[in-house]
């Protein structure tokens, strides 16, 4: 039997959490790590492993909820911008939770979150026409 996702210990209680929003099928609660507070993690209750897996009424309400909470958040938080995060791919490398969520977030100037590109530097838009001909 595979072990309980961190997201399914929370909608069981097991483990504690900052619970902002709960229906039959999605939850909403504080990162235990954030960028900044008022970071929110928004996932399905079902541990859907990434975004291809997601019924469309699921992935409808995660994206209802995070309107919301992006109201919530700019209201509370008078924010720079909001930010959204979501990955997919081998656990615990690219989705630590091995559970489907977006993640949503208030930016502030000088908050320090930032983009780490890859090594392949600036490139002209002819190679980035040509890396995605085939898609």
């Amino acid at each position: 039997m595979e072990e309980s996702t961190i997201v399914e210990k929370i909608v069981s209680r097991e483990l504690p959490a900052a619970i902002v929003y709960e229906s039959d099928a999605v939850i909403a609660f504080a990162d235990h790590d954030p960028i900044n507070f008022g970071h929110i993690l928004i996932a399905p209750k079902k541990p859907y492993k990434t975004f291809l897996e997601l019924p469309a009424e699921v992935f409808g309400e995660i994206n209802e909820v995070a309107k919301d909470l992006y109201k919530r958040l700019e209201a509370k938080y008078s924010p720079d911008g909001i930010g959204f995060m979501q990955n997919n791919g081998t656990y615990p490398d690219f989705n630590a939770l091995d559970h489907y969520h977006l993640h949503i977030f208030p930016r502030f100037k000088g908050d320090k979150y930032g983009w780490v590109t890859s090594e392949i530097g600036i490139q002209t838009v002819k190679s980035l026409r040509e890396s995605i001909a085939d898609l």
